[in-house]
């Protein structure tokens, strides 16, 4: 009678899961009558690509998400002044890290400001900086993510979608995209 060979395989190593926690935000100012939109140009590895400010909440510092966002957009592109009116939404997505696959969720908030200079942050990579308008920011914009949540902001701005209060987190609407 032959015996039958069993053959063990090495467990399955479970690769490293790190999670993100990000806020960024659409600041946006009007100029007559139509908004316009900061965005920052950055290189990537498929090339140069314009994004949305944003950045990690710092939890050891108990950093509130909306204060986090605010701060990003300051220190990113530059913006002194802004007022925070709303959250426009969640977006989560994952990505292959070095070290780690990434799953990471950033919070994005509807900011206006009036100030019109911008300055990319050179530290973080970012090489230039600009205001355009809202339809062609959103065209500009490289993640269909951050495509959604302009458009949403856009809604707002326009008054198609009513603005929802920062205050009330259980009406918040959530923008899921997966990639």
């Amino acid at each position: 009678m032959q015996r039958k060979r069993v053959v063990r395989h090495a467990p399955k190593k479970h690769r490293n899961v790190r999670r993100e926690l990000s806020a960024g935000g659409v600041a946006v100012r009007q100029e007559r009558g139509a908004w316009y939109v900061a965005l920052l140009k950055t290189e990537h590895r498929r090339g140069s690509v314009w994004v949305l400010p944003k950045g990690h909440v710092e939890m050891d510092r108990k950093e509130r998400v909306a204060d986090a966002a605010k701060r990003e957009v300051q220190e990113e592109a530059g913006i002194v002044e802004m007022e925070v009116k709303e959250q426009l939404g969640t977006t989560r997505f994952v990505f292959q890290a070095e070290t780690a696959l990434v799953k990471k969720t950033v919070h994005y908030f509807l900011m206006v400001t009036e100030q019109k200079e911008l300055v990319p942050q050179a530290e973080e990579g970012f090489i230039d900086a600009g205001w355009f308008p809202i339809d062609v920011a959103i065209d500009m914009l490289e993640y269909d993510t951050d495509q959604d949540i302009v458009s949403k902001a856009k809604a707002i701005l326009e008054g198609k979608v009513p603005a929802v209060s920062s205050e009330h987190p259980s009406s918040r609407k959530q923008i899921k995209i997966h990639s």
